[in-house]
């Protein structure tokens, strides 16, 4: 048993640690997703240590030391995005409320009365779908009479996606940042006050034994989007399936390029993936806005047999200009470059 305690307290040492630093191999950023549960797994490994282990000998004095280091250093990365006692940091929708849903389908569900049922219940003014193929296309017909706007981009690859608003709008385009496969959207969308602002759609690939052996594509598609973001000076939302958890290394280093606020600090962490089980839960999708952009409520749904849980906002703008600083260091320059030109070279590479 003890030698179980101490290998394991060394692995979660480790997952507690490696993934801040530049390291983008799947084994390693996977330790960043369940962050939360590993802080529960060490509570348990340091009660262990206390009843059952001695503690005299120098080795297991020093992985307990380390443990309850490393217990604290995960404490310090979630603690940004628990809600604060006593302060409600949305206080509910407003007349001028723009409402959004992201709803990752899962290519392979076949329930597709449950999200076409969500999506009339909820009635949102922007609609985004991920991971809908030709046969969710077909299905999603039955919406498509409720939106006077929509740009569809079915793929058989779980890249799909769909944008759907009853929104005025100035434009709207289909960028392919990295990869041909894989589609983001940009709309520039007027709301009932005539208030202009930029909305995103994104779906970066995860790192993953199944996909992607690193995250160089993901974080390469997240920063060519700051960039991107970074030239305006409109207000601008993000939502999608980052494929990211928003304590991540990239998560904050897109945030910091990008100058966009995320909508889960100090509110909660509204986790999405996995549906099920839901202790194992975590927060994939992710929404970040700018200056000019105000969030009134933030919210999961209900399951609709997908992986995912649909993820609700309402929003509204309170000023059509941002008055944010639009430029960044030449070192985090420098470290954006990198990122993107690694992404770029691992896609010629396949």
């Amino acid at each position: 048993m003890e030698k179980a305690i101490l290998i394991l307290s060394w692995v979660l040492i480790l997952g507690s640690f490696l993934p801040s630093l530049r390291l983008t191999h799947w084994s390693v950023r996977n330790f960043d997703f369940i962050r939360v549960q590993t802080i529960f797994l060490q509570i348990a490994l340091i009660l262990l240590f206390v009843f059952f282990i001695d503690k005299h000998t120098p080795f297991n004095a020093s992985t307990l030391s380390i443990l309850v280091i490393a217990l604290l250093y995960q404490c310090y990365i979630i603690f940004p995005f628990i809600p604060k006692s006593g302060k409600t940091k949305y206080t509910g929708k407003t007349p001028s409320s723009i409402s959004v849903l992201s709803i990752n389908v899962y290519q392979d569900n076949t329930e597709y009365g449950r999200t076409i049922d969500l999506i009339k219940a909820h009635n949102p003014d922007i609609l985004l779908t991920l991971e809908t193929n030709q046969a969710w296309d077909n299905a999603l017909q039955e919406i498509e009479s409720s939106y006077s706007k929509k740009l569809k981009i079915p793929r058989e690859n779980t890249y799909g996606m769909h944008l759907y608003t009853n929104l005025e709008v100035d434009f709207i385009k289909a960028h392919y940042f990295v990869s041909d496969e894989r589609p983001a959207i940009e709309a520039h969308l007027r709301d009932s006050q005539n208030n202009l602002f930029i909305f995103w759609g994104i779906h970066p690939p995860p790192p993953s034994p199944t996909e992607m052996e690193t995250s160089k594509q993901k974080d390469a598609e997240l920063m060519i989007l700051a960039k991107e973001v970074l030239k305006s000076e409109l207000p601008t939302l993000v939502i999608g399936d980052f494929n990211n958890v928003c304590w991540s290394r990239s998560a904050r280093l897109f945030s910091k390029v990008s100058k966009l606020k995320d909508a889960r600090k100090d509110s909660g962490l509204y986790s999405t993936f996995p549906v099920k089980p839901a202790l194992l839960r975590f927060p994939l999708d992710l929404l970040y806005y700018s200056e000019g952009i105000k969030i009134d409520a933030l919210n999961t749904l209900p399951d609709v047999g997908s992986d995912h849980l649909p993820f609700f906002s309402w929003f509204h703008i309170s000023s059509e200009e941002t008055k944010q600083p639009k430029e960044v260091t030449d070192e985090l320059e420098e470290t954006t470059d990198t990122i993107i030109k690694e992404g770029i070279e691992e896609v010629n590479e396949e």
